[in-house]
């Protein structure tokens, strides 16, 4: 059985006169945010949780079946807070819950979530890092991973794609983020295969290897944590790195700082590991929005008058 341990980075200010992404927060309303945030557990808990159930039919109630069925994932999940300035208290009724509070500056939460997996050292076969508005909704999103470590070994890092539901209410577009990253947030250039595949039900899985090492999460395993432990900004970020205006949120979310090679699904593969953004805002920001809504609204357009015309109507005029 495969053993996961979570750690969520979580801060969210109450005060909505003094909050905003300068605090590690954004600017949607409390009871978005906490309808996000129990969205996000709930989905990472059914993913992680050892046992699902296999149900019978409706019928006459002696005929109704209810049947745990074990899987092969196994996980903790621990939010990582600080106090007051959390929702930790608004999901209560989550009694399965752990939660580590910190005292320290919000925007270094995610160099706390590295000193508890190191707390966990040997514990776990995989640590996951992710931020609190991102989850997976992939049952063998870890088993996949654990397959792309046995096929290439542990001496470089897989990294999901992240992405975002873009469109209108009643329908939808997949919106993959992060590549190219921001220059400054790039990993360095590390040696190692342009390319590796995996093999899958309806072929080859192509991965390239890539310098875009954010995506909202990483996984690492214990051999890779270990390793990344004895690195001198494992505990604190960089304070060259700091002084030079970079923020120690994004810092810390390079798995072992870029010193191994990082590795996606290539575009033709982009699900194959993914985790959903699901607050699906940086895709309906004003310029990726307009790009996005240049290119879908003829795909639309066709697409109504095909169903006008199989309907028997009229084309409509411009």
């Amino acid at each position: 059985m495969l053993r996961v341990l979570a750690c969520i980075p979580h801060f969210f200010r109450r005060d909505a006169a003094d909050s905003g992404m300068a605090n590690g927060s954004n600017s949607d309303t409390l009871e978005s945010r906490l309808e996000q945030f129990r969205y996000c557990l709930k989905q990472l808990t059914a993913v992680l949780e050892p046992a699902r159930f296999l149900m019978g039919s409706p019928g006459r109630i002696a005929h109704e079946q209810v049947e745990p069925v074990p899987q092969s994932i196994a996980g903790e999940i621990m939010v990582v807070t600080v106090p007051e300035n959390n929702l930790i208290a608004d999901i209560s009724e989550l009694s399965s819950l752990n939660a580590h509070v910190w005292t320290g500056a919000p925007r270094q939460l995610g160099y706390e979530c590295r000193r508890v997996f190191a707390q966990h050292l040997g514990q776990y076969d995989f640590y996951l890092f992710m931020e609190d508005d991102t989850t997976i909704l992939d049952p063998s999103f870890f088993r996949k991973i654990a397959a792309f470590y046995r096929a290439h070994g542990e001496d470089r890092i897989l990294l999901p794609n992240r992405f975002e539901i873009f469109g209108p209410p009643h329908h939808g577009w997949r919106a993959y983020l992060d590549q190219p990253a921001f220059p400054s947030y790039r990993a360095p250039e590390r040696p190692g295969p342009a390319e590796l595949t995996l093999p899958s039900f309806d072929g080859d899985v192509l991965f390239r290897k890539t310098r875009d090492g954010l995506s909202g999460a990483f996984i690492i395993t214990d051999g890779q944590l270990r390793r990344w432990m004895v690195q001198p900004d494992f505990h604190a970020p960089d304070t060259a790195a700091v002084a030079a205006g970079l923020d120690p949120m994004e810092l810390t979310q390079t798995p072992l700082g870029g010193d191994l090679p990082i590795y996606r699904p290539a575009p033709q593969n982009l699900d194959f590991l993914e985790v959903h953004h699901v607050p699906n805002r940086l895709s309906a920001l004003k310029t990726p929005s307009s790009k996005l809504r240049g290119y879908i609204s003829p795909v639309l357009q066709e697409r109504f008058a095909r169903i006008r015309a199989k309907a028997g109507h009229p084309p409509t005029q411009d």
